[in-house]
């Protein structure tokens, strides 16, 4: 009786491995220089940066040089990162912490497993399918009809190597 059940074990094993294999992984993919584009050109970030310059602005009148010097420091800090994120397809962690709650119906609504950004896949197996899903992710950006052509020439165009970036933007 125990070899019964043991065979049984092992036979019900093997049809689940043969039913997991034989299931097609489907990698819903987005190009993360232009997610950081959209987000960006967005208004929520431009009106970030126009209170960023505000209080540079205020800190220039006031005579205070070290917050206006600190202001200046971060402005330029943002401006590498936006360079290294748009250009060099720099990692975008905090854009994507964003829009982190929308991505489970971003992939429902396309039927993929998993997203991952398309500079991270390193080798492609034929049993997997890809699903590109950078619009659907641009769209939280509120993006407008000129950043969407933008991010549509962009997806043809690889990613420039971060050390080809000017000076100070590597």
């Amino acid at each position: 009786m125990k070899n019964i059940i043991a065979l049984v074990t092992v036979l019900l094993l093997l049809v689940s491995l043969a039913n997991v294999s034989s299931a097609q992984i489907v990698i819903g993919t987005f190009d993360s220089r232009c997610v950081a584009a959209a987000y960006y050109r967005s208004a929520d970030f431009l009106d970030k940066i126009a209170e960023m310059k505000a209080e540079h602005t205020a800190a220039e009148e006031a005579g205070d040089t070290e917050l206006a010097a600190a202001l200046a420091a971060e402005g330029e800090e943002q401006q590498h990162l936006a360079h290294l994120q748009v250009f060099s397809a720099g990692d975008i962690e905090e854009i994507i912490w964003l829009i982190w709650n929308e991505l489970p119906a971003v992939a429902e609504e396309a039927g993929v497993d998993v997203i991952v950004s398309i500079w991270d896949i390193v080798h492609r197996d034929d049993n997997v399918r890809f699903v590109d899903v950078t619009n659907e992710m641009v769209s939280f950006f509120d993006p407008s009809d000129e950043t969407l052509e933008l991010v549509d020439e962009m997806k043809g165009i690889p990613p420039v190597p971060a050390f080809m970036l000017p000076e100070g933007d590597h």
